[in-house]
């Protein structure tokens, strides 16, 4: 597991699940590169609540998603 975003990508079964979840492969796309590029964000131990980069990305995305469709 690495800690540091910038050495970090979705795994397939986080995208599985977003893809579940409605979101195309364009706004996975679009939310990766969110995380890595527009955001502060560098090493996951300064997120509160978040252990892995995964499961920031998948709330993320589903919520990004979601405020797209409404």
């Amino acid at each position: 597991m690495c800690k540091l975003l910038s050495e970090w990508s979705p795994s397939a079964s986080a995208i599985d699940l977003v893809k579940l979840n409605g979101a195309s492969d364009e706004q996975i796309a679009a939310s990766v590169d969110y995380l890595k590029n527009q955001s502060d964000l560098k090493s996951i131990d300064d997120v509160d609540g978040y252990d892995n980069w995964n499961s920031l990305f998948i709330l993320f995305c589903i919520k990004a998603n979601k405020s797209n469709s409404d």
